[in-house]
């Protein structure tokens, strides 16, 4: 399986070839306003998405990545804005050959250990996903 810093090749659900780059995971995040609440945290989640087809690819990592805790619980995203992910939102818009960046924002509790980031591709209807050993 692959680790932070890995890239994996993927598939839109059309079938459009990219690389998904698990570059950063910050296990304690701060929002830019608010808490997240007693005995929880925030983790924010940093991508990086290679075009490497030969059309133009779109997507919200809101919708394609989840955490998974040595429980086996998974965690969705929580549409909390972060210090850590600057002005990367989790929309992406990548032309042929290029590459941007997308930062997803999470909110567990303190006891929760994280042991994996999953990438689903179009929310789940792509024939393939990536999933991620976080130490």
């Amino acid at each position: 399986m692959a680790h932070v810093g890995d890239t994996l090749d993927l598939k839109t659900a059309a079938g459009n070839p990219f690389q998904m780059t698990l570059t950063q995971v910050t296990t304690d995040a701060h929002a830019t306003s608010g808490s997240a609440g007693k005995n929880k945290r925030f983790i924010a989640v940093m991508f990086q998405v290679t075009d490497t087809a030969s059309q133009a690819i779109a997507g919200d990592s809101n919708a394609d990545a989840n955490l998974l805790a040595a429980d086996g619980q998974a965690y969705l995203p929580d549409h909390t804005q972060l210090r850590e992910c600057g002005s990367t939102t989790t929309q992406y818009h990548v032309a042929p050959g290029k590459t941007s960046h997308s930062c997803v924002a999470f909110r567990v509790r303190t006891s929760v250990k994280i042991t994996q980031v999953q990438f689903f591709p179009a929310a789940g209807s792509a024939s393939d996903y990536g999933q991620w050993l976080v130490p």
